[in-house]
Parts: C-alpha cells; sequence; structure tokens
C-alpha cells in the first residue's frame, strides 16, 4: 500500500447520508450529509458542495449537482457507481477533472474500500475503513486515509 499520510474521522451517526466527516491534511476538513426525502447535500465547512437528488422511481439514480466548482455542474450519479475491474469495484468520473477513479472492496477486509487512480488505476489514493472506535474527535463509525490535499492535488 501506498504511504497515505492523512486522515479523516466518520463521525455522527452512524449513516452515511447523515454523518459528519473531520480531520486535517494541509488543512482542516469538515464535510456534513444530510438527507431530507429525496435529497442529500454535501455541506464543505457548512456551505452546501453537493446536492444528490435521489429519482424516487424515475429512471436512472437521479442526478448529482456539484455547487463549488467554479460553475455549477450537475451529472447522472449513474457516473459515480460505474462498472469497474472486477464485480467488488466500482469505477467513477470526477466531476472536476474528469479523472477516472475505482473504488475496490479490500480482500482482507470486506467493510474496508481502497481508492485507486492513474492512467490505469493502478495508483492507491485512499482506504476507507468501516469499524466503531474513539478517536481524538469522539466516537467513529470509519476512517478515510488519502495522500490528496484538501483541493485534490497528490501530497
Amino acid at each position: 500500500m501506498s504511504t497515505l499520510p492523512y486522515l479523516v474521522f466518520f463521525t455522527g451517526r452512524d449513516d452515511p447520508r447523515d454523518c459528519m466527516i473531520i480531520g486535517e491534511d494541509e488543512k482542516h476538513v469538515f464535510f456534513e450529509f444530510e438527507t431530507t426525502d429525496m435529497c442529500t447535500t454535501i455541506f464543505s465547512d457548512r456551505q452546501p458542495a453537493v446536492t444528490l437528488r435521489w429519482a424516487g422511481g424515475h429512471s436512472g439514480l437521479g442526478s448529482a449537482h456539484f455547487l463549488t466548482l467554479g460553475e455549477a455542474r450537475e451529472i447522472p450519479m449513474e457516473r459515480l457507481i460505474m462498472p469497474g475491474s472486477s464485480p467488488n469495484a466500482r469505477r467513477f468520473v470526477s466531476a472536476t477533472d474528469d479523472g477516472v477513479y475505482e473504488w475496490r472492496r479490500s480482500y482482507e477486509d470486506p467493510t474496508s474500500y481502497e481508492l485507486w487512480a492513474g492512467p490505469n488505476l493502478n495508483v492507491q489514493i485512499a482506504a476507507f475503513h468501516k469499524f466503531d472506535h474513539s478517536t481524538p474527535v469522539g466516537m467513529s463509525h470509519a476512517t478515510l486515509q488519502y495522500c490528496f490535499a484538501n483541493g485534490g492535488t497528490p501530497a
């Protein structure tokens, strides 16, 4: 595994639709996920950053509306969970740079995932671990170790 110098904690409710992510890389990291009805809003430093609008019975999964990219950009949610290189992988295209990334379920721990990037998806840039534990920010339900800074650039 590559060196993953940064670490954030998933705190609050043990629900990915209603939780907080707290940590620090080159500056503080604070995200909140809030879901009401058919919409999940992701806040970055208390400002709306992304809105996921679920389809609710319509064709497709819905759309992701990115609000903090200089100009708003909307993409179908299907682009966020495309088939990957194996049955336990999901590929997605970045809304910021159109780069291709892939989440892969860890073989050693089926509740953990690794994020891969690069031209051949051969560079590990993050690792997600799901487990309850006490941390410097309180009780956490998961961690994410990664090697890119807040702006998405490699560390």
